[in-house]
């Protein structure tokens, strides 16, 4: 795992680039807090300073990067170093797609990314829940906490059917989610069935609303709407912060989040390397 020491000049890297920038970056904070081992870390010291980090995360056969170098050392060729170390470390596995993030205003970030010639895949708006008045009356679905094998079972398949990922990506990134103690995992039942599943991590005063889905059969009914507006009513006695994240092209769920109260506050672009 990478030591308190390691994250502590991670994160003060990180908050020096986005003073400098005025954006955020997406570094998963809670999966570099809980790495098993130091293959997908790559770190630039100079006079022990930290000025260089990427990181890869692991999602099955995906792979997202992500990464900065100190506003005082760029253009000198550090974060290609990084990024072709990353690449290399890549070969060996079984990758089928690699995504580059970068905040869309990152001109530093969409430079290197032209830089080796990587293809635009697509965007995701970040958004912060803005106080509203919330209809929890009329409920005709329920939230219930993940318990079973059936309901890990039906996770794996709603993200397969509602976010064409592979099966083998989804069973990983549930495994994920259902074994960690900060996350809730609650499925969306009606009359009896699982139409649905929505998730929750909470971390740092904040919630984290993510993996929210419901089958497409039941789709347009309200229930995502009733669903989001459980959880929010939920999370905001607890956190004073609750976000959430939603594929620009999602124009039906931008629709869903922005009448629950919902404000994009930035936007992350994803491209394809080809490995």
């Amino acid at each position: 795992m990478l030591t308190e020491e390691v994250l502590k000049k991670i994160k003060q890297l990180k908050e020096l680039c986005e003073e400098e920038d005025h954006l955020e970056l997406k570094l998963n904070w809670d999966m570099l807090e809980k790495r098993e081992h130091h293959k997908d870390d790559f770190l630039y010291y100079q006079d022990q300073q930290l000025i260089g980090f990427l990181a890869l995360y692991d999602f099955g056969e995906t792979f997202e990067l992500c990464g900065m170098v100190h506003p005082s050392y760029r253009r000198k060729g550090i974060f290609r170093t990084l990024f072709m170390d990353a690449v290399e470390s890549l070969q060996s596995r079984s990758v089928k797609k690699l995504l580059l993030n970068t905040p869309a205003t990152s001109l530093s970030g969409k430079a290197f990314i032209e830089s080796v010639d990587a293809l635009y895949d697509f965007s995701e708006y970040q958004m912060k829940w803005v106080e509203t008045t919330l209809d929890t009356s009329n409920q005709i679905i329920s939230l219930r906490e993940s318990t079973s094998d059936e309901d890990f079972n039906m996770f794996i398949q709603l993200d397969v059917i509602c976010f064409n990922v592979s099966e083998k990506d989804a069973k990983q990134f549930s495994e994920t989610v259902t074994s960690d103690p900060n996350q809730r995992s609650l499925m969306i039942d009606f009359q009896g069935k699982t139409v649905g599943k929505i998730s929750i991590q909470r971390a740092d005063d904040r919630s984290y609303i993510f993996g929210f889905a419901v089958l497409p059969e039941y789709q347009g009914r309200g229930f995502g709407r009733q669903a989001l507006a459980q959880t929010v009513a939920i999370e905001k006695e607890i956190s004073p912060t609750i976000l959430l994240e939603v594929a620009t092209k999602n124009a039906n769920a931008l629709r869903l989040y922005e009448s629950q109260g919902f404000q994009s506050y930035q936007t992350q672009d994803y491209y394809y390397y080809s490995l």
